[in-house]
């Protein structure tokens, strides 16, 4: 299951940008599973973010592959879906940062931002490179 969100929910997604081949579902179907999931998990109703940072390592896990697929797909329009997702699963993260994510915190910031600074980097020289 991938995520797709409608080109009038996000300001990150424009209307040409095309429809993932199914299934698909929007970041609200994708909250929503997991609020469920959460309560059906948790007897405390904790959020599955702060189900999962019981184990730090699941979300460097998760960072991590969201990370690799985005950077081993030549597919713009599929990067920038990757994105979407990554983006979803980091507003999460930062929902649950005052909890200290499991002592994890600072890693999950500094993973934040050298994934955003690399990224943008790496545009910046493809841009060089074409412009050359």
């Amino acid at each position: 299951p991938l995520l797709h969100l409608p080109s009038c929910s996000s300001s990150y997604q424009v209307e040409l940008d095309p429809v993932p081949n199914p299934p698909y579902f929007s970041s609200h179907v994708i909250k929503a599973t997991l609020d469920y999931l959460s309560k059906c998990c948790s007897a405390n109703h904790k959020s599955l973010v702060a189900i999962l940072s019981k184990t730090p390592i699941s979300i460097q896990r998760i960072l991590l592959a969201i990370c690799e697929r985005a950077a081993e797909t030549t597919n713009s329009y599929e990067r920038h879906r990757i994105f979407l997702m990554y983006h979803l699963f980091v507003n999460l993260l930062l929902r649950e940062l005052k909890g200290g994510l499991g002592g994890s915190w600072a890693f999950v910031l500094r993973d934040i931002i050298y994934t955003l600074v690399h990224h943008i980097n790496s545009r910046l020289l493809l841009v060089f490179i074409q412009v050359c």
